[in-house]
C-alpha cells in the first residue's frame, strides 16, 4: 500500500522576485530550441534524462551469477582468477611454500572462455599439478593451507543513479563527462517520461511555447530591451495539459 507524508508543511514564500535579464532570458531560449529540435529518442513528452549505469548485486547462489570475488575477512583480494593468481604468488606463494617446505609454483594457464590457474609442484621426486578453474576451488585450496577466504558470488544489475534529471540529452551527458568517475564505466544517459504528471505537462508546454506569450522572438532586436515577465496567473492556468510536442 503507498504510504503518503502526514506532517509536511507549507511554509512562507520569501523567494525574491524580478524582471527576467537578459542573461536568463537567453538562457531559457537556448533552453527552448534544444527541447524543441533534439532527438525524441522514441520517447513521449514531456522527457526527461537520467544517468544509468550498473551495479554489482552479491549474495547470489553459484550457477546464477555473472562473477565472483575472493575475499579475505572483509577485503575483496581479487575480482577475477588473473588477480587471484598475481595476489597469490605475489602475498602468500612463499609462505604457503616455507609451511610444509614444498616447492610449489604457480601460473596462468589460457582457456577457451578464461584462464585457470594451474599450481605445480614436486614432492619426494614427482612432479604434480592441480588446475583450478573457478574462485571457489581456488578458496577451497588456500583455506586447505590455513587461511580463510570465503567468495562472494554476485550478478551485474541495471541502475538508474538517484539524484539525477536533465532535461536535455545535451546536459546529461555534459555531466556525465564532467562526472565520470561518480559512475560506473558503463554509465549512460537515458530518456524516461514523466508519465501522468500533470505539473510536469503543463511545464513543459510553458518553456517550448512561452514566446507565442510573451511576445519574445528570438530574432528580434535584443532580447534583453525586452521587460518580459514570467506570468503564471490564470492566462496559463487553463493551458493545455497534454503531450508538448
Amino acid at each position: 500500500m503507498a504510504k503518503y507524508h502526514k506532517d509536511l508543511e507549507y511554509h512562507e514564500d520569501l523567494t525574491e522576485k524580478h524582471v527576467l535579464t537578459e542573461e536568463e532570458i537567453r538562457f531559457l531560449l537556448e533552453l527552448q530550441k534544444e527541447m524543441n529540435t533534439q532527438d525524441h529518442v522514441g520517447q513521449a513528452d514531456p522527457r526527461f534524462w537520467v544517468i544509468e549505469g550498473s551495479e554489482k548485486e552479491y549474495g547470489i547462489e553459484t550457477g546464477y551469477e555473472d562473477g565472483s570475488v575472493l575475499v579475505y575477512d572483509t577485503e575483496v583480494i581479487a575480482t577475477d582468477l588473473i588477480s587471484a593468481e598475481a595476489y597469490i604468488r605475489e602475498e602468500l606463494l612463499d609462505e604457503i611454500n616455507d609451511i610444509d617446505g614444498i616447492k610449489r609454483n604457480i601460473e596462468l594457464v589460457p582457456g577457451i572462455f578464461h584462464p585457470s590457474i594451474k599450481i605445480t609442484w614436486d614432492e619426494d621426486g614427482f612432479d604434480d599439478s592441480e588446475f583450478f578453474d573457478n574462485m571457489e576451488a581456488i578458496a577451497r585450496w588456500l583455506n586447505e593451507q590455513g587461511y580463510e577466504f570465503r567468495v562472494d558470488n554476485y550478478k551485474i544489475i541495471d541502475k538508474i543513479y538517484p539524484d539525477t534529471m536533465f532535461l536535455t540529452q545535451k546536459a546529461a551527458e555534459d555531466h556525465l563527462r564532467n562526472n565520470s568517475h561518480h559512475y560506473s564505466e558503463d554509465a549512460h544517459t537515458y530518456a524516461m517520461t514523466s508519465w501522468r504528471n500533470p505539473e510536469t505537462e503543463i511545464l513543459c508546454h510553458f518553456q517550448t511555447r512561452m514566446l507565442e506569450n510573451t511576445g519574445i522572438r528570438p530574432d528580434v532586436g535584443s532580447v534583453g530591451q525586452k521587460k518580459a515577465h514570467m506570468e503564471y496567473g490564470s492566462r496559463h492556468a487553463g493551458a493545455d495539459g497534454g503531450h508538448c510536442t
